[in-house]
């Protein structure tokens, strides 16, 4: 049975693409800089590739949308959402890990989203549940713009993921040390003065946190992701709070990446991009995190390191339960429609959570007519972009 799944699901991929001629590639720099690993599971994984071309996907969307999108609010994007990005901790489960967040029209969330769904249920042989799913996504969004404050019933999944997530301190502090590649003395002590600069800032605002909390004890370059591996990346131990080993904590900090020409996404003026990332978390978000910060103050200092400057970084600390879905986790349609409904209220509450009032009204009311107006047209296009999408993957693997 497993090889007859696996047949069709070839055979599903292979129609995706012998429909179209466009294709969406990935952007050259990021081939050149990817480590090879990441380019070796991009070509043999479509899922993956979908999450490694999100630029160059998105840049698509705003072209096929372009008359669109100008009748559309602008909201709070997610910027990547996919299946993938949801996680489980112990306290919290939800869509999470926000680089790409950016202001822009809902069809950027929406189209990447469904796209995800298309893909893994091509992958795993549901293509024929594909309407269905599509239908829980959008009840979810709708129901999540009507009440921002709704909380949607644990997915089945979160109970799963849970079971033997737990891992004692000293265990999750061991497996982080064994993430940390080798760095140089001079982004070592660039690294140890800006943990010292958001000390400051997080002091500020957590007062409760004891000195020396942010005490460095290591660090190292950090090696993960897909879409974001050419974002350069620091994993942390810090001393948490005590000096006894057993309560050290581990932050990671992260450089955000310039989404400036992508034609539909609206950039604020800032002297410090990664304020995108924290409003993103902030606003859509469900997990929360000890440190959560980026601001002029945390600039790394610049240093030369691995051909980049140290600068624009966010930094944020790590649950010791942190799961992120695998997509070998979903074992039904109904597990994949349960996150579908579920993202669907997340991005659709947390969009214009901003707004206040009369205007908070007003928005919801376009964007819910925006939705009744182009429901079919999203569909349509959303499996079209994933037959180009599926057209450059084989080329990409081809070369």
């Amino acid at each position: 049975m497993k090889e007859s799944g696996r047949l069709l699901a070839a055979i599903s991929f292979i129609l995706a693409a012998a429909s179209t001629s466009a294709q969406v590639q990935p952007e050259p720099d990021a081939i050149h800089l990817a480590p090879r690993e990441v380019i070796d599971r991009v070509r043999a994984d479509p899922v993956a590739y979908f999450r490694f071309v999100n630029r160059p996907w998105t840049a698509r969307v705003c072209d096929v949308f372009a008359d669109d999108i100008r009748d559309l609010p602008v909201v709070r994007l997610h910027g990547d959402a996919h299946v993938e990005q949801f996680t489980v901790t112990t306290q919290a489960w939800g869509l999470d890990d926000f680089d790409d967040s950016v202001s822009g029209p809902a069809l950027v969330d929406i189209v990447r989203f469904l796209g995800s769904v298309e893909l893994v249920a091509r992958q795993r042989g549901w293509i024929v549940e594909r309407d269905s799913l599509f239908d829980r996504f959008f009840s979810g969004y709708r129901k999540g713009l009507r009440e921002p404050e709704f909380q949607p019933p644990r997915p089945v999944i979160v109970s799963r993921l849970r079971v033997g997530m737990q891992r004692s301190r000293p265990e999750f502090i061991a497996w982080g040390e064994t993430l940390m590649r080798p760095m140089a003395d001079g982004p070592m002590k660039a690294v140890v003065g800006g943990i010292e600069a958001i000390a400051r800032v997080v002091y500020a605002q957590r007062p409760d946190l004891p000195p020396g909390y942010f005490s460095v004890v290591n660090a190292g370059w950090l090696r993960m992701g897909v879409g974001s591996a050419i974002a350069p990346k620091v994993l942390i131990r810090i001393q948490g709070a005590s000096s006894a080993a057993d309560d050290d904590e581990l932050v990671e900090a992260k450089q955000a990446q310039g989404l400036e020409g992508v034609a539909c996404l609206q950039l604020q003026a800032s002297s410090h991009v990664a304020h995108r990332v924290i409003l993103g978390a902030l606003q859509l978000g469900r997990l929360r995190h000890t440190v959560l910060v980026a601001g002029p103050p945390l600039v790394i200092p610049e240093v030369a390191a691995e051909g980049q400057e140290l600068r624009n970084w966010w930094i944020r600390s790590w649950d010791p339960s942190y799961r992120e879905l695998r997509i070998d986790d979903l074992r039904s349609p109904r597990d994949l429609a349960q996150i579908a409904y579920d993202a669907g209220v997340q991005l659709g509450a947390g969009s214009l959570k901003d707004l206040s009032g009369s205007r908070w009204n007003a928005e919801r009311q376009r964007q819910l007519a925006a939705l009744a107006r182009l429901e079919r047209r999203i569909r349509n296009k959303t499996s079209e972009l994933v037959a180009e999408l599926v057209a450059g993957w084989i080329e990409f693997a081809r070369r």
